[in-house]
């Protein structure tokens, strides 16, 4: 939902024109928003298993990987609340800003972790990512 995207097509396309644009561009922006929160449960799942693990660098990385993938759950929680009102009101202007920052961070998480505790896993674990 790039914000210089949307002021271009803005004032080059009819309203009506606009606003269906505009629902599909947010559709497809509430699609990855979700994904992005349940990958993000399932990131938290599996960090809480690996928490108790004897090793303290895995241990640190998995608890690094919960808090990573709880705030981004809940960045894509409020991300997708505006996204929802925007497919309301697709003349808004509304940003479902640092989503992708946070994702960026919770794949490195899962890196660490996963390099940690199963190395010959980890580029395939972040890869699916």
């Amino acid at each position: 939902t790039d914000p210089a995207e949307e002021e271009y097509l803005r004032p080059n396309l009819p309203p009506g024109e606009f606003r269906r644009l505009q629902r599909e561009r947010m559709r497809a922006a509430r699609e990855y928003v979700g994904r992005a929160a349940q990958n993000a449960a399932l990131l938290v799942r599996l960090g809480e298993a690996a928490r108790r693990n004897p090793d303290p660098a895995v241990a640190q990385a998995a608890r690094e990987l919960v808090d990573d993938a709880l705030r981004l759950r809940l960045y894509a929680l409020l991300a997708g609340a505006k996204l929802r009102a925007r497919l309301l009101l697709p003349g808004a202007r509304l940003s479902p800003a640092s989503l992708l920052d946070r994702y960026q961070r919770l794949t490195e998480a899962v890196g660490r972790l996963s390099r940690a505790q199963k190395p010959s896993f980890a580029g395939r674990i972040s890869a699916a990512l």
